[in-house]
């Protein structure tokens, strides 16, 4: 994984730390930026979503559980 494959989503574990949340799914986190709506971001590369979701939990990203 190159740091230019992630640049773009840096912000969501670094300058937009706080407008984002990881909602937690049994074993899987969807990183969803608050708002009215939210959104979520759907990212299609397995490896870079699970580097992504690593780095914005690192950073200690809300981690919301639905039941």
């Amino acid at each position: 994984m190159s740091e230019q494959d992630l640049s773009a989503y840096a912000s969501m574990w670094t300058t937009e730390r706080d407008q984002w949340e990881l909602h937690r799914f049994d074993d899987t986190y969807l990183p969803i930026m608050k708002g009215d709506p939210p959104m979520a971001s759907l990212i299609c590369d397995d490896e870079l979503a699970d580097v992504v979701v690593t780095r914005m939990l690192a950073a200690g990203v809300a981690v919301v559980t639905s039941e």
